[in-house]
């Protein structure tokens, strides 16, 4: 190569190294919405859960899931091209999913904390209320008391009554003493006066009590309610964490829970034979006893298949693996089969794509509420 050549490609190489970077290199490249969505999650548990030194552990496991997640995505993300290799896009969903659902946990676990000290601090309002009323029915019984007493005192003056009249009768007769006797009818009248005022004060403050006490009821009764509600909303936050325990991915619906659980875990499937593996049959088992532990929930199992050979992934296939686990599942919990439903899928619901056969077959346990 002539000197004079080379001397221009080089100079060449100089202008183009001194020329800035393409903005699609220098800028960083926007994570996935299911990893944003991690990091929101695991941020928003840590600041709900941060408050109790209980869910310390809990809060680690979820911040550790999400820094494997976000190590995996950068560790795989190209140089040039600024994407995610398609590879390693399912590892880094599967541990943002894990992070996701150890932030619910949290959350779940902050929130029954929250219910039972709030439980704590109204059974006590409830005690205090019950003491004011157990005060006012004291009260109740000072003012029938009092009651009491007017009636004595309208009943004496009834009797004082009866004596002026007496008084008068003699004076009529006898004509005397009139200037002493009319000073002794004018002060019996202002007594008499007087006490009709205490007795109309003593039926006001009756009044005023009886009408208290009727509030103190009616806020004792929201209170009873209250009470009753917080009960209700814990049981649920213990059920979605003791679903949660089977480890799949829930999901909340509408009529209550939905967990997936890959096939392969529950079932060994061959061209003869359907039977449980030993996770299936553990699984099975915490299903059944979720099931007593909350009677209001029935179930139904939902079976799906995906790829090769279409036969032994079809509907009539997966209804077939489907009723094998809801007799598995009748047998263990002897519930009545009202409880239990079952359906094979086949290959018309994918959540996957095509390369991630396993991934889409998979067993459904959704958790309706009767």
């Amino acid at each position: 190569m002539r000197p004079n050549n080379l001397i221009c490609i080089l100079l060449i190489a100089a202008l183009l190294l001194s020329l800035p970077l393409p903005s699609a290199w220098s800028k960083e490249p926007a994570r996935p919405d299911y990893l944003e969505n991690a990091n929101t999650q695991v941020a928003n548990a840590s600041s709900v859960g941060g408050k109790y030194a209980e869910l310390a552990d809990d809060i680690l496991i979820a911040r550790n899931a999400l820094r494997t997640a976000n190590s995996e995505y950068e560790k795989n993300l190209g140089t040039f091209s600024g994407k995610l290799d398609p590879k390693a896009e399912s590892t880094v969903r599967q541990l943002a999913d894990m992070a996701i659902l150890q932030a619910a946990l949290v959350s779940a676990k902050a929130g029954a904390i929250y219910q039972d000290k709030e439980r704590i601090r109204l059974e006590g309002l409830i005690l205090d209320t019950k003491a004011k009323i157990k005060v006012f029915d004291d009260l109740a019984a000072k003012v029938k008391a009092l009651k009491t007493q007017t009636a004595d005192q309208v009943s004496q003056i009834a009797s004082l009554n009866a004596k002026v009249a007496s008084l008068d009768a003699e004076l009529s007769a006898k004509g005397s003493a009139i200037t002493s006797s009319d000073q002794k009818t004018a002060e019996l009248l202002k007594a008499l006066e007087e006490q009709k005022k205490a007795t109309a004060s003593s039926e006001q403050r009756v009044s005023a009590l009886s009408q208290e006490l009727e509030g103190l009821k009616q806020q004792m009764a929201k209170l009873q309610t209250t009470s009753e509600q917080l009960s209700a909303e814990r049981r649920l936050k213990a059920f979605e964490a003791d679903v949660g325990k089977l480890g799949g991915i829930v999901k909340a619906t509408a009529t209550g829970l939905t967990i997936t659980l890959p096939r392969s875990r529950m079932l060994k499937v061959t061209g003869k034979s359907t039977t449980l593996t030993v996770d299936g049959d553990s699984t099975l088992s915490k299903v059944a006893d979720l099931i007593k532990t909350y009677p209001e929930y029935h179930i139904k199992i939902r079976v799906h298949g995906f790829g090769q050979p279409t036969r032994s992934e079809d509907a009539s296939a997966t209804d077939q693996m489907a009723r094998f686990m809801r007799e598995a599942l009748l047998t263990k919990g002897k519930f009545e089969p009202s409880m239990v439903e079952a359906l094979g899928i086949g290959a018309a619901e994918p959540i996957f794509p095509k390369k991630n056969v396993e991934g889409n077959r998979r067993v459904e346990f959704i958790f309706v509420k009767k």
